[in-house]
């Protein structure tokens, strides 16, 4: 059988091809692993997850394509289940940010270990980005990858010191301006139109917490606005 990705990823794979082994971090189906073993070059995998049934799932694909002695399966919570140096590349994708910010703090040995994270979180970007700088990794690229009206975000970091020069980075990636992904447009349409939805629903409530996100909605999407305005040029 042959394994075709979605374009997510495709574009994580691409990220993680050339290295000689990776952690797939809450592998679910294990699709990821088999892909890289049998079409990038790695030569050893682990998929995890924290729940026994997508690693049974997971077995099923590893099975099927023969890749017993190249992919292995383990139970447990995060990089708990690898050890410091384990593998090249850890991969933590379809997870919160900040479940994934968690659980490189919780292991920071591995983390630091690894010579490159990979992590696509679907939300909470910015925050994961925050931690990365703070925690000192770099990130080294940033990907885009578009599944109907989504634009996912892939990081790629690695040990070292980052400097941001704008907090749109945070929100946007690091350098978006230098390196223009040609999904950006995308990616701010889509902050733009989440960001609406907030105003929409705090517009004339007199809390405190409403008002303040108000506030902070409607200016974020002034920064958007005037970022698209400038790719357009």
């Amino acid at each position: 059988m042959k394994i075709k990705l979605s374009p997510r990823l495709e574009v994580i794979a691409g990220c993680v091809a050339g290295a000689c082994s990776m952690a797939d971090i809450g592998t679910d189906h294990g699709y990821l692993p088999a892909y890289l073993i049998e079409n990038e070059g790695v030569s050893g995998a682990i998929a995890s997850d924290i729940n026994q049934q997508p690693l049974k799932k997971a077995q099923k694909i590893i099975d099927a394509q023969q890749l017993q002695k190249q992919i292995e399966t383990r139970l447990g919570s995060g990089l708990s289940v690898l050890k410091p140096g384990e593998v090249e590349v850890v991969v933590m994708a379809g997870m919160g940010g900040l479940l994934i910010r968690d659980l490189l703090k919780a292991q920071p040995a591995v983390a630091r270990a690894a010579k490159k994270l990979v992590l696509q979180p679907m939300n909470n970007q910015a925050v994961l980005r925050r931690y990365l700088e703070t925690a000192g990794f770099l990130i080294t690229r940033e990907e885009l990858a578009r599944e109907g009206d989504r634009v996912y975000e892939i990081i790629v970091a690695e040990p070292g010191a980052m400097i941001v020069t704008t907090p749109l980075e945070y929100e946007l990636g690091f350098e978006y301006y230098r390196h223009q992904h040609p999904l950006l447009g995308a990616l701010i349409d889509r902050k733009i139109f989440l960001e609406q939805q907030i105003v929409a629903s705090t517009q004339g409530r007199t809390t405190a917490v409403a008002a303040k996100q108000f506030q902070e909605s409607s200016r974020f999407i002034e920064k958007l606005n005037e970022v698209k305005k400038c790719l357009s040029n």
